[in-house]
């Protein structure tokens, strides 16, 4: 992908680089500056060298896969039509709702027990969300609690388990939960009347997301609140 190399220090990098402006700052961006300019510069590259009909991203990294939609769009890539940039379901375990992930390879046996905690904490976030836009059309809605409802559940896991002593001990980390509206990335505070109703919401659609360290493992998830008729497919 970059046959005369490449510098980390982007101000001396020199070539042709894509940059997807206004889409790559909060979410997973805010915590891995760059990161995305590099996923769109290289998998451009990728679809101008193999043409898919299809592409297909998976709904962990959802970020990554709208970012890229956009992409193709934009620039008006024939392979694939932005129709054709699939973002499929998050597979996860059975009985403990955890995304799967190459990453969950270096969770020990006792980290395993607390990394799923940002899946039940994207949960109570989801819980909020709907009783706070219950009958909510065309008022003004503070969807603040979401988040806290969510970060609140990470914040109990962190204290109890801080407790243990020696190998019991795990550390558990938080860094980051977001609220955002899947069209634009926009953090999400407070919906105004207009931007309420289901319709609305189904048309932007909303992603609560988030982070956190189990050890030396960073896990990332995310739920589709609304709009997953279109994101997901």
């Amino acid at each position: 992908m970059y046959p005369s190399g490449i510098t980390q220090e982007v101000e001396l990098q020199k070539g042709t680089f894509i940059q997807v402006k206004g889409y790559e700052h909060e979410m997973e961006g805010k915590s891995r500056p760059g990161f995305f300019r590099g996923v769109a510069t290289v998998v451009t590259k990728l679809f101008n060298a193999v043409e898919p009909t299809h592409a297909y991203f998976g709904q962990k990294d959802i970020q990554q896969a709208l970012l890229l939609r956009r992409l193709v769009s934009d620039v008006l890539l024939s392979h694939p039509l932005p129709e054709n940039l699939h973002i499929v379901p998050t597979h996860r375990d059975a009985s403990t709702g955890l995304a799967l992930s190459s990453r969950n390879a270096y969770l020990t046996d006792r980290e395993r027990v607390w990394a799923p905690t940002l899946y039940k904490a994207l949960k109570a976030g989801q819980a909020e969300w709907e009783a706070s836009i219950t009958g909510a059309s065309g008022k003004d809605v503070d969807v603040k609690t979401v988040k806290k409802a969510a970060e609140e559940v990470i914040e109990r896991v962190i204290k109890e388990t801080s407790q243990g002593e020696g190998v019991e001990s795990v550390r558990i980390k938080s860094d980051y939960i977001s609220l955002n509206w899947a069209d634009s990335f926009e953090p999400l505070e407070t919906i105004e009347g207009q931007e309420a109703s289901r319709k609305r919401l189904e048309e932007r659609g909303v992603v609560i997301s988030g982070a956190m360290w189990v050890g030396k493992t960073r896990l990332i998830d995310n739920l589709v609140l609304a709009g997953s008729g279109w994101i997901i497919r």
